[in-house]
C-alpha cells in the first residue's frame, strides 16, 4: 500500500495508482480495437458504410439519452462506479463476441440488423465501461495529476490505430485466406484483445476501489493528511455528492461551462472527423506519396502507411506532453495550446502540397489522444469533487449538435475539395481559442457560490483557494527542480 511518499512528482502514482493507469489504458485500447476494427474491416460484409453511418447516427443521441435522462438524475445514487464500469465492460465484451459469430447476409451490401444491433451494444457498453465510467474513478484518485495520468492512458489510442492496425489486418486476412472461415479469422485476430481485456478486468477488480482511501491510499499518492482525515474527507464528499447543487437545469445557465467544456469536446471531434477521412486525403496524392515508403518495414511499406506510422509517433508524444501541460499549468492552458496546434494544422492543410498535408495530419494526430481527456480534466479541475460527476453527465447537448455531424460534414466537403475540410478545421480552431480565453474561473466560482446559497449549503472559498494553491505548487516544483 502507498503509506508514505518521500518526494512528490508527476509520475508518483503509487502501486495501485499505476494499476489504475494501466487499466484505463487497457480500457481505451480494447474499446478502440473492438469498435474501430469491426467498423473499418468487418462492416464491408454487413452493409458497409451505410451500416456504420447508421450506427453512429443512432449511437450519438443514444449516448445523450443515457447521460442526460438516465445518469444525470441518478448520479448521486450510484454507490460504486467501479461495479457499473465492470458490468458495462463485460457486457461489451460479450457483444463483441456476438458480432464475430453472426454470419453475413447473402447480399453483403444490405444492412444486417442483428449484427448492427450487436455492434451498437458493443460500442456503447465498451465506451462506458472502458472509458467514461473508469475516468470518473481516475478523477477521484488523481484530482491534480489527472492530466498526466490520462495523457499516459490515451497513448493507447495511437498505438492501436496507428501501429497495431497493420498487424491486425495482416493476421486477419491471413487467417481468412488460410481457413476460409470468417468466424475463425475473427477469433484468431480478436482473441489477443479479449485476453488483454480479461487481464485488465482482473487487475481492476482486485486492486482498485472507487476512492483511494478505501484501500489505504491517498489522492495523487500524496499523504498531506492522515489516513483518518482522508477517510473523513472521503465520506463527506460522498455525502455531498448526493446533495450536489449542479443540477441539469442550472448548467444551462452557466456560461463558463460552455466556454471550457465545448472547446475541449470540439478538439477531439475535429481530430477524429479528420482521421476518418485521412486515407482518402492521402490517396488523393497518388504515387507522389511513395517517396515516404520504407521497403521491408511493414509499418512503412507504402507512403500512406509511413504517414500513419508518423501519425502514431506524433500522437504518442502529444498524449504525454499535453498531459504534462495539463497537470502543470491547468487544462485551460492545455486546451488553448492545443487549439493553436489545430489552427496551424488547418492552415497547413489548406496549402495543397503533399508536405503540408502530411504535416497537418501529424499535427492533428498530436492531440487526438490527449483531447479525449480534456473534457474530464476541465470539469475535475474547475468544479468541486462532489460535483464533477453531476456536471459530466448533466451538460446540455450543445456539443453533440456540433460534434455528431462533423465527420459527415467533413466528408461532404472532402468530396468537393479537401481544402474546404481544412478551412472548417481552421475556423473551428479560432472559435476554440477565443472561447477558451473568455473562460473565467472566478466568474464560475461566483456562480457556484450563488448555487450553494440558493440550495441552502454553506458558501466557502474552496474553489477560490485553488487558484493561489496551484500557483504555489508550480512555483515549489520549479524551485525544487532548480535546487537539483
Amino acid at each position: 500500500m502507498d503509506t508514505s511518499v518521500k518526494k512528490d512528482s508527476l509520475y508518483n502514482f503509487g502501486f495501485r495508482g499505476w494499476i489504475l493507469v494501466i487499466y484505463q489504458a487497457i480500457g481505451y485500447a480494447v474499446y478502440t480495437a473492438l469498435t474501430n476494427y469491426p467498423s473499418n474491416i468487418m462492416s464491408q460484409y454487413y452493409g458497409g458504410a451505410t451500416t456504420t453511418t447508421l450506427m453512429s447516427l443512432v449511437g450519438t443521441p443514444l449516448g445523450f439519452v443515457i447521460n442526460y435522462l438516465i445518469l444525470a438524475p441518478n448520479v448521486g445514487k450510484v454507490k460504486s462506479w467501479k461495479k457499473v464500469a465492470l458490468i458495462c465492460f463485460i457486457i461489451g465484451l460479450i457483444a463483441s463476441v456476438s458480432i464475430m459469430v453472426i454470419p453475413p447476409a447473402e447480399d453483403t451490401t444490405k444492412t444486417n440488423w442483428l449484427w448492427a444491433f450487436a455492434y451498437l451494444v458493443n460500442n456503447t457498453c465498451m465506451s462506458y465501461g472502458g472509458c467514461s465510467f473508469t475516468s470518473y474513478i481516475v478523477g477521484n484518485w488523481f484530482p491534480r495529476k489527472r492530466g498526466i495520468v490520462m495523457g499516459i492512458s490515451t497513448m493507447a489510442f495511437p498505438i492501436v490505430t496507428g501501429i497495431c492496425l497493420s498487424f491486425f489486418m495482416t493476421v486477419y486476412y491471413g487467417a481468412l485466406g488460410r481457413t476460409g472461415s470468417m468466424v475463425k479469422a475473427n477469433f484468431i485476430a480478436f482473441s489477443p484483445w479479449w485476453a488483454l481485456a480479461i487481464i485488465g478486468i482482473i487487475l481492476f477488480a482486485i486492486f482498485i476501489k472507487d476512492y483511494p482511501e478505501m484501500v489505504g491510499c491517498y489522492r495523487d499518492n500524496d499523504p498531506t493528511f492522515t489516513k483518518e482525515q482522508a477517510m473523513e474527507m472521503m465520506m463527506k464528499e460522498i455525502e455531498n455528492r448526493r446533495k450536489s447543487v449542479w443540477k441539469r437545469k442550472v448548467i444551462w445557465g452557466c456560461i463558463d461551462w460552455y466556454l471550457i467544456s465545448l472547446p475541449a469536446g470540439w478538439l477531439l471531434s475535429a481530430a477524429m472527423a479528420y482521421m476518418v477521412q485521412v486515407i482518402p486525403v492521402l490517396y488523393s496524392y497518388g504515387p507522389a506519396l511513395d517517396v515516404l515508403a520504407v521497403p521491408g518495414f511493414v509499418l512503412m511499406s507504402s507512403g500512406a502507411n509511413a504517414v500513419l506510422f508518423g501519425l502514431a509517433i506524433f500522437a504518442l508524444f502529444g498524449s504525454w506532453y499535453l498531459g504534462v501541460i495539463d497537470s502543470k499549468y491547468g487544462p485551460k492552458n492545455a486546451v488553448f495550446i492545443t487549439g493553436l496546434i489545430m489552427l496551424a494544422a488547418g492552415i497547413l492543410g489548406m496549402i495543397h502540397n503533399i508536405i503540408c498535408t502530411v504535416a497537418a495530419t501529424w499535427l492533428l494526430g498530436a492531440f487526438m489522444g490527449a483531447s479525449s481527456n480534456f473534457g474530464l480534466s476541465c470539469i475535475v479541475r474547475y468544479w468541486r469533487g462532489e460535483d464533477f460527476q453531476a456536471v459530466m453527465t448533466g451538460g446540455p447537448p450543445v456539443g453533440m449538435i456540433v460534434s455528431a455531424p462533423l465527420s459527415y460534414v467533413m466528408a461532404a466537403l472532402g468530396k468537393v475539395n479537401y481544402d474546404y475540410a481544412f478551412l472548417l478545421i481552421t475556423i473551428l480552431a479560432v472559435v476554440i481559442c477565443v472561447a477558451n480565453r473568455f473562460f473565467n474561473e472566478r466568474r464560475l466560482y461566483d456562480y457556484d457560490k450563488k448555487l450553494r446559497i440558493a440550495g441552502g449549503l454553506e458558501p466557502d472559498n474552496v474553489l477560490y483557494d485553488r487558484i493561489g494553491m496551484e500557483k504555489r505548487q508550480r512555483e515549489a516544483m520549479k524551485a525544487a527542480k532548480h535546487a537539483k
